[in-house]
């Protein structure tokens, strides 16, 4: 991680200086392409979604909506806010990209609704805010290494460092088109990305860097810090000592002292320690969630059984013939036998498949 903060900073400024010639580039090739990666959180959004959305959502992971004014505005300051946090996460100093207001609030249904809405569909109605807007996508990508409109997903560390450089794309919107554009409210994906794209961005402002949770830096600390009280041994009210030495001191402040400086290698040790136990209780929580993944993929596979078919033109008492069940998705089909019979179809009862769902 540490090496990843250093290699944001480096990059930040690379950044910078690129913006500032005129060397740098936004777009590449396969900026805005889908490279599968995240199919299938994206499938699980568009389940059950209309279909003159289908095509559109497979281009793109954003909706079309995302150029109406007021979510182009808002995306534009959304992002800003996301970019300051991460920035003071990892000591980013004087970012170029950003007005200076990513404080101030502009969030439309948050008291003021209607003057924020005018405020950002006046901005996103601003014709260089959406170049400003990729400009920022493309920063959180190519330094923070995180992916404004995949729901703000952000790459581990290790990642980061693997895959993203200076030329890595970032998903943006599909090209604005020649029509004005509906407010996201009108579509139900987009209700439902965005609603998830917002609250990741609002989580992870508040919540800080995911991966400083796995260090469990503050929990090291305390446990650290007792461990240091620990070692304070008093004699009387004007003697103190510790167990990591000789030596006697007026007052505890000073024992501490002594502890940090004096014995730092014990201190270090200490951590090394603490940081190992941290490591092999993430591990076994990794190695737990794995088991439980596994087990829940494997509860969804393909199940077997048997189902009963009446066979057509077979009288009520008999006549079922049994069908293996091949997938989730029904039964393997006879060779020869229709896929399905229409049960509202006008037909006599005695050319109706009966399936008795008791038998499955």
């Amino acid at each position: 991680m540490k090496r990843r903060d250093d290699v944001s900073v480096a990059r930040a400024q690379e950044f910078f200086d690129a913006r500032a010639n005129g060397s740098l580039v936004i777009y590449t090739e396969d900026g805005g392409a889908d490279d599968g990666d995240h199919a299938d959180g994206d499938a699980e959004m568009n389940d059950g979604n209309e279909g003159q959305h289908t095509q559109q959502k497979k281009r793109s992971v954003a909706p079309i909506e995302a150029w109406h004014p007021v979510r182009l505005g808002f995306d534009y300051k959304q992002a800003g806010k996301l970019i300051a946090a991460l920035d003071a996460e990892k000591g980013v100093e004087q970012n170029p990209l950003l007005d200076g207001d990513e404080g101030a609030g502009m969030d439309v249904g948050d008291g003021n609704g209607e003057e924020d809405a005018a405020a950002l569909e006046a901005l996103g109605n601003e014709e260089s805010t959406a170049e400003k807007l990729d400009e920022r996508l493309c920063y959180l990508m190519r330094v923070h290494g995180v992916d404004y409109y995949r729901r703000c997903q952000e790459m581990n560390p290790v990642t980061f460092l693997e895959r993203v450089t200076m030329t890595s794309a970032f998903s943006k919107r599909d090209p604005k088109p020649e029509t004005p554009v509906a407010t996201v409210a009108e579509n139900p994906y987009g209700v439902r990305w965005s609603a998830s794209l917002d609250a990741n961005v609002k989580r992870r402002i508040a919540e800080g860097d995911p991966q400083v949770k796995k260090l469990a830096t503050s929990d090291i600390e305390a446990k650290l810090e007792e461990w240091i009280k620990s070692c304070v041994v008093k004699h009387d009210d004007q003697r103190f000592g510790c167990t990591l030495s000789t030596k006697l001191f007026i007052a505890e402040e000073f024992v501490i002292k002594h502890i940090r400086t004096k014995q730092a290698h014990h201190v270090e040790d200490m951590h090394e320690r603490l940081l190992d136990e941290q490591y092999k209780k993430n591990v076994i929580e990794f190695l737990k969630y794995e088991e439980n993944r596994k087990a829940s993929r494997k509860g969804k596979k393909k199940f077997g059984g048997i189902m009963m078919m009446q066979v057509p033109g077979a009288g009520p008492e008999g006549g079922f013939v049994q069908v293996p069940v091949a997938t989730a998705g029904g039964a393997k089909m006879i060779q020869g036998m229709q896929r399905y019979t229409d049960l509202d179809a006008a037909a006599p009862p005695e050319t109706r498949v009966v399936i008795d769902y008791g038998d499955i």
